[in-house]
C-alpha cells in the first residue's frame, strides 16, 4: 500500500520535475589540444539553447564519457559565442590520466564516444547559475574527434631492430618497442602488427598477440622479425658505409581491447635504427 502511494506521488510530481529540467543541447566535437604522460587537455564543443551573457564563463558540474564521470573540474572554463537562437559553448577540459577510472575501459565503444555534461554555467556578471545539459555521440576516425597536432610521442618509442640470423632466403632478428601506460589499470592488446621500414622500403614484418601493457610504467616488448634477403639488398648497400647501421622506422597498429568484445586500433610510426650483420 505504501509503495502504491509513493508511486502515485512520483507520477503526480513527474510533469513538474520535467518542467524544471532545462532543455539539453548537443555535443558536436572533441578537439584534443595536448596529451602528455600525465595530463590530457581538450575542447568539448557544444551548442546550447541558452547560455549566460559574456564570452568567458565557468561550468560547474559533471562531464561523462560512456556513462562514466571523468576526473575534470570541479570548475571548467567555458567559452561562449552567442548567436540568434543558438549559443556555441566550448568547455576547456583538463584531465589527469592517473585519475581515469578503470570502469571506463569496459564501457568504451570502439567506433564512437558517447559524451554528456550536466551542471551550471555561471558568468561573473550574474550571481544566478544557469542549469545546462548536453549530449552527443562522436564518431572515432571522423572530424568529430580530432587533434591540433601529432599526439602520442610520449607513449611509445622504437628501440631499434637487429638483424643477424642469416639463412639462404631470409635474415631473422628482433626489434623492440617501448609502450608507456599512464593509467592505474592494465591495457590488454589483442594484436600488434608491425613493419620495419628503411625509407619507403619494407625490410621486415611480424606480429604479436595477447599482450598486457602494465599500468603506470614503461613496457618493453620484443618483436621478432624476418626479412627476406631480397628486401635487405638495398639496405645493405647503405649499411656497409655506416658500420651496418641505417635509419629506419617502426610502422604498426595496436588493437587494444575495450568494451565487450571490441578493439580500438591505434597507429604507430616511430623512428629508430636498424642494425644489420651483428
Amino acid at each position: 500500500m505504501k509503495r502504491t502511494a509513493l508511486a502515485l506521488v512520483f507520477l503526480a510530481a513527474a510533469p513538474a520535475l520535467a518542467a524544471n529540467r532545462p532543455p539539453c543541447g548537443t555535443i558536436g566535437a572533441l578537439e584534443i589540444t595536448s596529451l602528455t604522460r600525465t595530463k590530457a587537455t581538450a575542447f568539448l564543443r557544444s551548442v546550447l539553447p541558452a547560455a549566460p551573457d559574456g564570452s568567458k564563463i565557468l561550468f560547474e558540474g559533471k562531464i561523462e564519457l560512456a556513462g562514466t564521470m571523468l576526473p575534470v573540474g570541479p570548475k571548467v572554463t567555458a567559452l561562449v559565442q552567442h548567436a540568434e537562437g543558438r549559443h556555441e559553448v566550448v568547455l576547456l577540459a583538463e584531465m589527469e590520466l592517473a585519475k581515469v577510472p578503470a570502469e571506463l575501459l569496459g564501457r568504451l565503444h570502439a567506433a564512437a564516444l558517447d559524451f554528456t555534461f550536466e551542471g551550471n554555467l555561471r558568468s561573473s556578471s550574474s550571481s544566478a547559475p544557469m542549469p545546462v545539459c548536453a549530449a552527443g555521440v562522436l564518431r572515432v576516425g571522423s572530424n568529430d574527434v580530432r587533434s591540433t597536432g601529432p599526439l602520442g610521442q610520449d607513449f611509445a618509442r622504437f628501440g631499434g631492430a637487429r638483424l643477424g640470423g642469416v639463412s639462404l632466403s631470409e635474415t631473422q632478428g628482433e626489434a623492440t618497442v617501448v609502450l608507456y601506460n599512464p593509467f592505474t589499470f592494465a591495457l590488454d592488446v589483442k594484436d600488434l602488427v608491425y613493419e620495419i621500414r628503411a625509407g619507403d622500403r619494407r625490410v621486415a614484418a611480424g606480429e604479436r598477440h595477447g599482450l598486457r601493457i602494465h599500468p603506470g610504467r614503461e613496457n618493453s616488448i620484443d618483436l621478432p622479425v624476418a626479412a627476406a634477403n631480397a628486401d635487405l639488398a638495398a639496405v645493405l648497400v647503405g649499411a656497409a658505409a655506416s658500420g651496418g647501421r641505417v635509419e629506419g622506422r617502426l610502422v604498426a597498429t595496436i588493437s587494444v581491447k575495450v568494451g565487450k568484445d571490441q578493439v580500438m586500433t591505434l597507429p604507430l610510426n616511430l623512428p629508430g635504427t636498424i642494425q644489420v650483420g651483428r
